[in-house]
């Protein structure tokens, strides 16, 4: 087990390179840090945020030598063998009051509210981002925006946005074909207001956590849920795949990070850190090592194997 040090403030999402080597760390109103995890020493790299930090949109490029976050209206990515952080900011974006990058980076969900009230889907192309589709959001609440691995398909949790009190109204789960917007599945959500959406490995699966649950929708049939419940009364609050998409990671509020078998949604293990309250989770890529983020500004690393 190896403890990192960031700031005195909570560690929003983590991410591993591609080759498992490296880890990189927001955390909120600070920095992001990044740690070579083979260097004898371990002093990581702090990195400007550029702006404020969109929580969720922490990652590595595919060869793991660009670092990319998410900030309100862009992003920020630092080249590694550059050793230089630059800002990018599509136009479209300065409006955006959702958007989530699909994992290649070349392709966007954007969602847009008053006055324009759509959602739409944008790929980098010749050097431009272009837009491929648009649907009006104009009755219609989109939270939750989350996008397949393989860059497919986009899930979402939505509901009527009616005259009234439409935001007790039920939500629903919404998967759609990333490149045209068309319609793939659908489910219920049993709250009437959003939580966390992630897809598995294989996109076979849409899992999320609300409160003291967690969820998972089989995919293509959605439908119902299965839940699994926190036996202590403490909140989920991130969650992590291992890669080979059969073990669930899941941090609390209770100090621990829950594991799950993906399948049944039984608990196999509970991690014990007293780092105080842990608010974000990461596996590496090669399923060797796992990570997790406290509220107090510290990352553990622990081997899995």
């Amino acid at each position: 087990m190896l403890v990192l040090k960031t700031a005195s403030a909570e560690v929003l999402d983590l991410a591993f390179s591609p080759d498992s080597r490296a880890i990189a760390a927001a955390v909120d109103g600070a920095h992001v840090f990044l740690w070579n995890l083979d260097s004898p020493n371990i002093a990581p790299v702090r990195l400007g945020l550029g702006g404020k930090y969109r929580a969720g949109g922490l990652r590595f490029s595919a060869t793991g030598r660009r670092l990319e976050w998410q900030l309100a209206d862009g992003c920020r990515a630092y080249d590694r063998d550059e050793r230089d952080a630059t800002n990018e900011y599509p136009s479209f974006l300065t409006k955006a009051t959702v958007w989530k990058v699909g994992p290649a980076g070349d392709r966007i969900v954007s969602s847009h509210g008053m006055p324009d009230h759509f959602l739409a889907g944008w790929q980098f192309k010749d050097g431009e981002w272009v837009r491929q589709w648009a649907l009006s959001t104009l009755h219609l609440s989109v939270e939750s925006v989350t996008i397949s691995p393989a860059g497919d398909r986009f899930a979402m949790l939505t509901r009527p946005a009616s005259p009234g009190r439409w935001w007790d109204q039920p939500m629903r789960l919404e998967v759609r074909d990333l490149p045209t917007s068309a319609g793939r599945s659908d489910g219920t959500y049993p709250y009437s207001y959003a939580g966390k959406l992630w897809f598995s490995p294989t996109g076979a699966a849409v899992v999320g956590i609300h409160g003291m649950t967690l969820l998972s929708w089989s995919l293509p049939a959605g439908g119902v849920p299965r839940l699994a419940r926190n036996d202590n009364r403490k909140h989920f609050t991130a969650l992590a795949y291992h890669p080979s998409g059969r073990r669930l990671f899941v941090t609390s509020n209770d100090e621990t990070v829950n594991e799950f078998d993906a399948d049944t949604l039984e608990r196999t293990n509970r991690y014990t850190w007293q780092l105080d309250r842990l608010s974000s989770v990461a596996v590496s890529p090669d399923g060797t090592l796992a990570a997790a983020g406290a509220a107090t500004g510290d990352v553990v690393v622990w081997d899995l194997e």
